[in-house]
């Protein structure tokens, strides 16, 4: 009975929505910095997919994406309420700084457009329970752009935590995501809105929001309890809140009493190599560990053994198959309103710690996921 009515309702989905399975689908880019540009490249790739339009407040950039995209002839506007004004986009594409994502995305949707919104979804609790509303009321959906949510690798990591249980029961997940202090004189330019806190939400919130991601799908739960510490260290050291950190610890608990432990620290000396530089995360349970960027699995008591296959090992990000897939299906992403709304909330709560040099909970972000 249960797969007669299964079989029922897919079918019945399928006939409401073959008007956009037989149809170009029109998209239209808003933001193109180097992710969105990246992003507009993906788009480009897909089959029976047009750029409608391309959106960005630099005309430089402008430009740039209508000689990318010249196969398709896009219109160019300066103002994103432009975009959602037009009748025959499907799609938006936003790839703003962090501030802007959550408002744009939020019109979007309310326009009836189906939004792939850059991470994080918001840098503020409320800016995420905006865009989650406006999700909930459209018929449409949004899609987060957590991007390591399709690394085929991390996939088949996850899979092996949870479907496979090659730690057993978990445990504890360690990660972090170091690197080399940059050499005075040589940093490397930044956009205005980047190096800006109040724009960007601080290191933890636009940059560590990915790898936050990737230990809340591990975890397969959500944080109910933060306490960290960091700041900016080099070359002077100035108190977390007014510029951008370079250093900071935080350790979660989760409801399903997981513990995380994260750092991201730019102190990592290149020689030093008792702890590995770079981005790692070790899944420890009651079997063993699972070290996900390297697809490893360490038994308690046995030979390590790698998950990967090449093909797994080196396949390529492709977020936009993903999301097209989605709207002609008229499924719903895995990479969900509610993932992207976790993720950032576990960010803001972090940094929240951080700056009030206490333990913040996530009831206090008084966001309903």
């Amino acid at each position: 009975m249960e797969s007669a009515r299964r079989t029922f309702v897919l079918g019945a989905a399928a006939a409401a929505l073959a008007p956009a399975q037989q149809r170009e689908l029109r998209v239209a880019q808003i933001g193109i910095g180097n992710r969105g540009t990246s992003l507009l490249k993906q788009v480009l790739e897909q089959r029976d997919v047009r750029v409608a339009a391309v959106c960005d407040i630099d005309a430089g950039k402008r430009d740039a994406a209508q000689s990318l995209a010249q196969r398709d002839n896009p219109k160019s506007y300066s103002e994103f309420r432009q975009v959602l004004d037009l009748k025959d986009v499907d799609a938006v594409v936003v790839a703003t700084p962090c501030d802007l994502h959550a408002e744009m995305a939020a019109l979007a949707l309310e326009a009836g457009k189906y939004v792939y919104c850059e991470k994080p979804l918001g840098i503020t609790p409320e800016q995420v329970d905006r865009a989650l509303k406006a999700a909930r009321k459209s018929k449409a959906f949004l899609q987060i752009g957590q991007q390591l949510r399709y690394y085929p690798h991390v996939l088949e990591a996850i899979r092996q935590l949870h479907e496979k249980k090659a730690v057993g029961t978990p445990f504890v997940i360690k990660a972090q995501r170091n690197s080399t202090a940059t050499q005075p004189g040589n940093e490397r330019p930044r956009a205005a809105w980047y190096d800006d806190v109040k724009r960007s939400g601080d290191l933890i919130v636009e940059n560590a929001v990915h790898n936050l991601d990737v230990c809340n799908w591990a975890a397969a739960s959500r944080p109910v309890s933060c306490f960290g510490h960091g700041k900016k260290y080099l070359p002077k050291t100035i108190p977390a809140g007014s510029v951008m950190m370079d250093g900071f610890s935080v350790s979660y608990i989760y409801e399903n009493d997981m513990h995380l432990d994260y750092s991201q620290l730019y102190l990592h000396p290149r020689q030093m190599k008792e702890l590995r530089n770079g981005q790692w995360y070790i899944v420890f349970g009651s079997e063993g560990s699972l070290e996900i960027n390297g697809g490893m699995v360490y038994p308690m008591w046995g030979e390590a053994r790698k998950f990967l296959t090449p093909e797994i090992e080196n396949g390529k990000e492709d977020a936009m198959s993903e999301f097209i897939r989605m709207i002609r299906e008229g499924g719903r992403p895995f990479a969900s309103v509610e993932v992207g709304a976790t993720a950032a909330l576990t960010a803001i709560m972090g940094r929240e710690a951080i700056y009030r040099r206490r333990m913040v909970t996530w009831k206090e972000l008084g966001v309903d996921v």
